[in-house]
């Protein structure tokens, strides 16, 4: 009889984690929903230090999403807890795991393109330079620095890189819908800015070809191979929804709105390549935006 390989994941009720869950169960792997701010069995708690050795001690793999949501204005209470949220939690994680008898072979964890910084001119690779200003890029770097007991206890460790996730059930494009739907979407701060993104099923295929490639580790772009910019998205989606998409954001109304949030996000200026995907042979199943939406939208 052959024993199923244990997957350890974190954020698996959240936008990436059904999906991603599915997808582990159709390859066989026996998935082990792991709950933060948790203190009794399966679970981890970054806010007291409680953590279930025993259900982490010999799995295949820990998978970590989890995370307070980025999508909500930035009192400094909440950019308190996005940045504990990411950084302790990582943190508990990565030195428990390095402390196992039976340690796992890999430990994937989330963290976002903005590790590169908020605006950049160049397109980027996982070569390219990083930078901590602003709150999103100093998230990232220490959500990322967290994994290095991991990595340092001899874990191959990767750092999923992410952009806009595209699915109608969640994240940014779940907040987009409303307004484009009713033909009130448009470009946003003159829409010159550029964006990155990535279907929902090819960021889970990704995940599970970095799970299952031992050659692969560090930094990975979970994005898609062709950048737009904002304007270009709000067009697209338009046309997929059937609506008119021309109607202006200006760049004060955005702030206004939605504060610093808004213009860490939205109106941040980054382009990146997913080289190490490429050059590893990962093939994107939706590679360009308009297949991406309409498979995201469904019927």
């Amino acid at each position: 009889m052959t024993v199923r390989r244990r997957i350890i994941l974190t954020g698996a009720t959240g936008l990436i984690g059904p999906a991603l869950s599915k997808r582990l169960n159709e390859l066989d792997y026996e998935v082990i929903p792991f709950r933060s701010r948790h203190d009794g069995r399966q679970g981890f708690n970054h806010l007291t230090g409680q953590i279930d050795h025993e259900a982490l001690e010999g799995a295949h793999a820990v998978i970590h999403l989890a995370g307070e949501s980025i999508a909500q204005r930035w009192t400094e209470a909440a950019k308190e807890r996005i940045l504990t949220s990411r950084r302790d939690g990582t943190l508990l994680l990565a030195r428990t795991l390095a402390g196992l008898t039976h340690k796992p072979a890999v430990f994937i964890s989330m963290s976002g393109i903005n590790r590169y910084g908020l605006h950049r001119k160049e397109t980027l690779d996982e070569t390219s330079p990083v930078s901590a200003d602003g709150f999103l890029p100093a998230v990232t770097e220490a959500w990322e620095n967290a994994t290095l007991p991991a990595s340092g206890g001899g874990i191959r460790t990767v750092l999923l890189r992410t952009p806009l996730v595209l699915a109608a059930t969640g994240g940014g494009l779940k907040q987009m819908l409303p307004a484009f739907r009713l033909g009130l979407g448009g470009p946003i701060g003159g829409g010159h800015q550029r964006m990155s993104w990535i279907a929902l099923p090819d960021l889970v295929e990704l995940i599970v070809w970095a799970l299952e490639n031992p050659s692969v580790h560090g930094p990975l772009n979970a994005v898609a191979p062709s950048p737009v910019t904002q304007a270009e998205f709000a067009r697209t989606l338009g046309a997929a929804l059937g609506r008119p998409s021309f109607l202006p954001m200006p760049a004060w109304a955005l702030s206004l709105l939605f504060g610093q949030m808004g213009r860490e996000t939205i109106l941040s200026d980054l382009s990146a390549r997913p080289r190490a995907a490429l050059d590893g042979g990962f093939r994107f199943g939706t590679p360009d935006l308009a297949s991406a939406l309409k498979q995201a939208l469904g019927p």
